[in-house]
């Protein structure tokens, strides 16, 4: 059987799975015992639909009261870190999630005069207890992988993420969880003390001023000793609280108020994420309806920026010159590596480069944009444009980038930018990359994946070198295609009949990147390429900004000699209206570096209770 028939053959076993479920209006209305139903008349088809559903949704609520029990909602006031929150809150966060499962039939269609059924099996309320719990396992999870590659700010997220949704289970304290070292832990207990480790663990320091005036400075995040792959934060400069801001490999920055002499600045660790919380929709009413759990640990208090003038009791009690870069043992290997396993740039080439790299920057610096124009090809030029448009870009640090030769293309790695949002309160660092092609022109221009992820793809000892960079070229430039709003890429690299699936939930309508509601139903369907193409056009154009988070990666190379990848994700996609989290997976022939192709895109909002997570053995 060819890999497409197979998997149309698993979308309609799917799909087929879903339909079986419907039910004719004397099934339900004859078997209370099994369904709980609800009829709302009207003079219009959304006036009686509604009617039905405010009915059923007070049904459901009554069946989730008799089935949760209230253990989680009357927590000790001294147990420190339990999530608090009135029983009813509970109560609500099921009743929605179940409400979006209640299917309907039209028993009178108008056309003055509507009457519609809306009901559910009894048995249905359970499972969502059930995938509840499933949820929390499956974050924690994520959490526990996300901390052993650092990405400390995907650990906190998905641990706290996961305590406040175990507070509203069950039976709480009845959940278990093994641990990578194949430890068993109870959750209620274990969650806690994962955060407070972490976040006592984590490390703020100073590094310096990235302009004359002394307004806009660096921090360095670490966590044992080592850079932080991502954190978000906010910081008190004297004057008021900052929105989030977000750093990656260890490199965040603030910003202070024209004049102001602050001498040190307060930082806190973000753990809550709430507003990144619509992600997923599972997790949302809950952030809304529990009350937040306090960690003290997050606060970083009077991180010092200079020798202050006058010394207070209460403020710092060590001193460091302005301007004066922390010093760390902390370095990015991943950089080091990745600057070592390729062809060594002439000095000539390295010279060139940096100095063209240096006079762009103080380009974006004046605003004078033109003048940077002949370091560019045109097609770069214009990437350079979109970049300048994707948000106020800041340079943090102008040190002679890395520069790296690979197939006569020689790649300035790595030059730090901080990213603000006229319309959006979001803030975060991306490494910028350019690539300077034929007659030394600047050609592409691309978002660094993080180090932990060039570490992940550098330590394959099996790779030939020109692998790694061919797969690292592409991720960047697909992570940077949708911040960018680069749609010509996007219709390069997909081949004419490649098998794009995405799931949904049945009774929804498909949107690209997005899943609307918990159900434990999800339906599978491909989309053409030109579907996806449209629909990425659409998604463009309604955006201010997008930003792509991966985590949780799995790479595999397909065969000895082959050019084919294999590549699992964890996604969370940010943007400026809008935001989910799933598994994306992409099976990329990178054979032709300039011109890598995808054969196979999915996406899928959660493992599939069936068979998982797509993957390279499903085609």
């Amino acid at each position: 059987m060819s890999p497409y028939l197979r998997i149309a053959v698993l979308i309609l076993s799917l799909s087929a799975g879903t339909a079986a479920i419907a039910q004719t209006y004397d099934q339900v209305v004859g078997n209370r015992g099994v369904y709980l139903f609800a009829e709302g008349t009207g003079s219009s088809f959304r006036e009686a639909d509604n009617a039905a559903l405010a009915q059923i949704s007070d049904q459901i609520a009554v069946a989730v009261r008799s089935d949760l029990t209230v253990t989680q909602t009357r927590q000790k006031e001294d147990r420190k870190y339990a999530a608090s929150t009135s029983f009813e809150s509970v109560v609500e966060t099921y009743s929605q999630a179940t409400l979006t499962m209640c299917q309907r039939i039209v028993v009178k269609n108008g056309p003055k005069k509507y009457r519609i059924l809306r009901y559910i099996p009894k048995a249905e309320i359970a499972r969502v207890f059930e995938a509840r719990e499933a949820k929390v396992l499956e974050m924690v999870g994520i959490a526990e992988k996300a901390e052993t590659e650092l990405k400390i700010g995907d650990a906190l997220r998905y641990y706290y993420w996961s305590q406040i949704l175990a507070s509203t289970l069950r039976y709480p304290n009845e959940v278990y969880y093994m641990d990578g070292e194949g430890e068993k832990r109870q959750l209620s207990v274990w969650l806690p003390l994962k955060l407070n480790e972490i976040l006592e663990g984590i490390d703020i320091a100073f590094d310096g001023f990235s302009d004359d005036r002394n307004m806009y400075g660096r921090l360095r995040f670490t966590f044992d000793g080592k850079p932080v792959s991502n954190v978000d934060y906010t910081y008190w400069d004297g004057f008021d609280w900052s929105y989030p801001v977000s750093a990656k490999d260890g490199l965040g920055f603030f910003e202070l108020r024209a004049d102001a002499d602050v001498p040190w600045i307060n930082v806190k660790i973000e753990y809550a994420y709430d507003y990144e919380a619509h992600i997923d929709k599972d997790v949302e009413p809950v952030i809304e309806a529990v009350s937040p759990i306090d960690y003290t640990g997050a606060y970083h208090n009077n991180v010092l920026l200079r020798k202050p003038a006058v010394k207070d009791k209460e403020g710092p009690v060590t001193v460091a010159e302005n301007n004066a870069p922390v010093a760390t043992d902390a370095v990015s290997t991943a950089r080091e590596e990745t600057a070592s396993s390729f062809a060594v740039t002439s000095e000539s080439d390295r010279e060139y480069c940096r100095h063209a790299v240096s006079e762009i920057l103080d380009c974006m610096e004046s605003g004078n944009y033109e003048a940077a124009r002949q370091y560019f090809s045109e097609e770069g030029y214009g990437l350079f444009t979109k970049l300048l448009r994707y948000g106020n870009a800041l340079v943090l640090d102008k040190s002679a980038p890395e520069c790296l030769t690979f197939n006569g293309d020689i790649f300035c790695r790595s030059i730090p930018m901080s990213f603000s949002f006229r319309n959006n309160s979001i803030k975060f660092v991306e490494d910028v990359v350019f690539t300077f092609g034929d007659g030394r022109k600047i050609s592409n221009i691309s978002f660094a994946l993080e180090d932990v992820t060039l570490n992940d793809i550098l330590c394959k000892s099996k790779w030939e070198d020109s692998a790694k960079m061919v797969l690292i070229d592409f991720l960047e430039n697909y992570k940077t295609a949708f911040a960018l709003k680069r749609l010509d890429y996007m219709e390069d690299i997909f081949s004419e009949d490649a098998l794009i699936i995405t799931g949904r939930v049945v009774r929804r309508a498909p949107v690209e990147n997005r899943i609307l509601g918990s159900s434990e139903y999800v339906e599978y369907n491909r989309q053409t390429k030109a579907e996806y193409i449209n629909n990425l056009r659409y998604s463009f154009a309604s955006k201010e900004y997008i930003n792509i988070k991966f985590s949780n990666m799995e790479i595999l190379k397909m065969g000895k000699g082959e050019s084919i990848y294999s590549i699992q994700i964890k996604q969370d996609y940010f943007s400026s209206n809008y935001g989910d989290s799933g598994y994306l997976f992409l099976l990329v022939d990178a054979g032709d570096y300039r011109h890598p192709v995808i054969h196979v895109r999915t996406w899928q909002p959660e493992p599939d209770p069936e068979f998982g997570i797509f993957g390279p053995y499903n085609f």
